[in-house]
Order: C-alpha cells, then structure tokens, then sequence
C-alpha cells in the first residue's frame, strides 16, 4: 500500500511538473512604435532580433531576450550604406550569426558575427536578387536562400555568396478573390524544421494599403526546396476588419523556446495609427494534430483598447545612442537624428547651443516632402512639440524664456506610407547644422 501511494504521489508530481513547464499563452505587443519586419532566432535561451532599418543608419538594430518579453538593444549590424534596407533575416549556422538583407537598390548583402553584440563583419554582396531573403539548411547540408515570389537560390558553404541560378519553387496560396488586399504580393519567406517536416512560412496581400490587406500563410514539404503544400488553416494571421486592434497583420516568423513553446512574431499597424509604423507583435502558436500550426488565441479582436501592455521602459531608454539612428540622405544641410515613438500621445522637449553660422530643430518625421517642426540659430533655445494622437502642437523658448506657442493642433495624422510611400514612420527627430550641439532631450508619454 505504500509503494502504491509512493507511485501516486510521484505521478502527480509529474503532472504538476509538466503543466509548470506550460506558459501562459502570450499575445502582446512587445514592440510599439516602428518595428517593422521583425525576424528572431534562438540561441539556447537567449533570442535575438531585428528590423528593417530602411534609410535610417547606423542600420540593422540588433535586440537580446531571455523571456521574449522584455528586450535590450545591443548592436548596430551596418553602420554605412547608400541605399534602404528592407526585410532582413538573422540566423545562426555553424556556430556564426548572419543577417541577410535587401536594399532598395534590388540587390542583397549579409553580414556575420561570431556574437550578436557584434562587432559585426562589412558587408558582403550577394549575386542573389529579389527582396525578403529567408535562409535555411536543406537536409543534405547545402544552403539556400530564398526571395520573394517563391524564388530559392543555393549558396556556397560559408554563406556568403550565391552557388547556383535561382529556381521557382513556390507558387503563393490563393486568398479569396473578394478579400482586399493590395495584391498577391508573396514575399518574406521564413523557414525552419520541425520533425520531418519544413516550414515556409511567408507575406501575402500587401503591407499597407486597405488594413485587411496583410496576412501570414504557412506551407510544408519533406524536403528544403518542395513541393509544398498550402495549410488548410491559411492565413495563420490576418486583420479581417478595421474594427480590430492592429491593422495589417502580416510577415510572420516562427521561433520556439528551449522548452518546446511555439510562438509567431508578425508586424502590424495600430488601429488608426499609420504614423507610428508597424510595430511587433508576438503569439503563442500550438500545433494541430496533424503538424499545421495555428494561433492559441483566434479572435484578432481581443485586445486591450490600445492593444499595449507592459512599460515599455527598454524602448524608451532615450539616452542609449544605439536608439538613435540617422537620416542618410540628410535634412536642411544637416543632421537628422531619428528614434522611434512608442505612444499615441507623447511630448518631446529639446534643448540647443547654437554658436554663429549654425541652426537646429526638433521634429516629427516622416520624409522631406511631410514633417512637423521647427528650426532655429538662436544661440541657445529649447523647442517642445506635443504629439496628442496625431494632433501636434509646437512650443519654443529662448534661454530661460517662457513657452510661446508657434502652432498649435496641427493634423498629422495623414503623414504615413499610404500617402508619402517609403514605409516609414512619423518619428521624432533633432536636426544639428554646423556646430549646433544637443544640450538635452526628453520624451514623456502621455
């Protein structure tokens, strides 16, 4: 009788383990702001990941998590380039990280590191085209990288150039014909192996346009370069109507914790909020019976009223320069320094020294052709611009003068991709001419 209670008692202590081991699902925004095109991997149980950087350098900001939760940012992956940088994807193989990215300029480099907070090697140029790279490991060994529109080019051993001509592999799924999207537009494929099985998991519909128009859709095959198969549960992400928390759910990458966890990051626009960018949104992913993934949450609709939790406060380190990036093509005959917004409703106040000859601003930013600000060669002034949910007003002080409003409840609520194209986001930004010097800056969400 008591071996029978012993074995009951370790058999419930095994249930209770196991159900531990189980998180609570997760659905939350872990990235607000302009975040776009997010792409993570694991290393052990430390995840890294980055973004498209587009026209903002140093590019490529690299962020460490141990919880997926809760983000640092540690490094710059590229520090100079003439030319955007869009959709990138950061992989560990052998023992080395690479990120491989597009550019504007219809070409795709990769960079390498023996550790994600760098230093990180220069660029290399690949002899691949198209955009979205996604790598993977075929089951022979040999490495390949795929484009956008179901294209997949071999790579030599080291990663680091193109093997072969590119091939077709991949035909997209067909969405309804009903649905309103921007297009077909297959791109960002993302791939990994789990059992016997490949994943594809790539963008359909536009990341723009109608907010319906984005979506994630998964396929599978046995083999790294197909014939793959369309899930039955497509699209695995998606906005179905404007009355959702986030509009324009799409470019998904799938990663799992050392426990076994699945979980799917993707991008989105907040609802109403072009300006801010896409931000990174993470969810729990389980596997259906016969190996499909698919959401743990279905309803896209339940969210908290601004879709945000948590303080954000590694987002928000204003003073760490790696949240800090600049303009390239540059601004007024100057520098723009650029960071990211988290909140709909926040303030920025500036403070500048300015000697002779020399001018600087603060701004909100979208490109040359739609900002919001003011510059100034006052030998030392301040300027503060509140940004209350699109409605922006603009104060300045000379010295130790009082607050003067310059304009007050300006609409900036249209400056965003759908109408300056880019994909960009309404950032907050200092312009620094000749010798003008930042004395202070400071951010206050509202």
């Amino acid at each position: 009788m008591k071996l029978s209670t012993c074995l009951l008692s370790l058999a419930l202590a095994a249930a209770l383990a196991g159900c531990a081991q189980k998180p609570a699902p997760l659905k939350t925004c872990i990235f607000p702001g302009d975040y776009p095109d997010p792409s993570i991997v694991r290393d052990g149980n430390d995840f890294y990941m980055t973004h498209s950087s587009f026209t903002y350098f140093p590019a490529l900001l690299v962020w460490h998590s141990t919880d997926l939760v809760h983000w640092e940012p540690i490094s710059r992956a590229v520090e100079e380039g003439d030319y955007s940088i869009y959709a990138p994807d950061i992989c560990k193989v052998g023992g080395k990280f690479y990120i491989y990215y597009p550019t504007s300029r219809g070409e795709n480099y990769v960079v390498t590191a023996d550790n994600p907070r760098g230093p990180w090697s220069a660029p290399v140029k690949l002899d691949v085209g198209g955009i979205d790279p996604g790598h993977v490991v075929a089951e022979d060994g040999q490495r390949y990288l795929y484009t956008n529109n179901g294209f997949v080019t071999p790579l030599t051993p080291d990663g680091l150039a193109a093997a072969g001509q590119r091939r077709k592999v991949y035909e997209p799924w067909v969405f309804p014909a009903e649905w309103e999207t921007e297009g077909v537009w297959l791109e960002s494929p993302k791939l990994f192996k789990r059992g016997d099985w490949y994943y594809l998991v790539s963008a359909e519909g536009g990341t723009a346009g109608p907010v319906t128009s984005h979506m994630v859709v998964v396929a599978r095959s046995k083999s790294a370069l197909g014939p793959w198969e369309n899930s039955p549960h497509n699209p695995m992400v998606h906005t179905y109507s404007a009355d959702e928390a986030w509009w324009s759910k799409g470019h998904g990458t799938l990663v799992d914790d050392a426990a076994g966890n699945w979980y799917v990051v993707y991008h989105a626009y907040r609802n109403s909020f072009h300006t801010l960018g896409r931000s990174t949104i993470i969810e729990s992913v389980e596997w259906t019976k016969d190996s499909w993934p698919v959401l743990v949450e279905k309803d896209g609709a339940k969210w908290e009223q601004d879709g945000l939790q948590g303080d954000y406060s590694y987002l928000r380190d204003y003073a760490n320069p790696l949240l800090w990036a600049r303009w390239q093509p540059g601004f007024a005959g100057g520098t723009l320094m650029t960071t990211t917004a988290v909140d709909a409703s926040y303030e920025i106040t500036a403070s500048f020294e300015v000697p002779d000859g020399s001018a600087a601003g603060l701004y909100l930013f979208y490109n040359e052709a739609a900002h919001f600000g003011l510059s100034c060669s006052d030998q030392a002034f301040s300027i503060r611009i509140r940004n209350q949910r699109n409605s922006a007003t603009l104060w300045k002080k000379v010295a130790d003068g009082d607050w003067t409003p310059v304009q007050e409840n300006v609409d900036v609520s249209g400056m965003h991709h759908n109408n300056y194209n880019g994909f960009f986001a309404l950032r907050p930004a200092y312009l620094l001419t000749g010798e003008a010097r930042l004395a202070n800056f400071e951010y206050k969400a509202l």
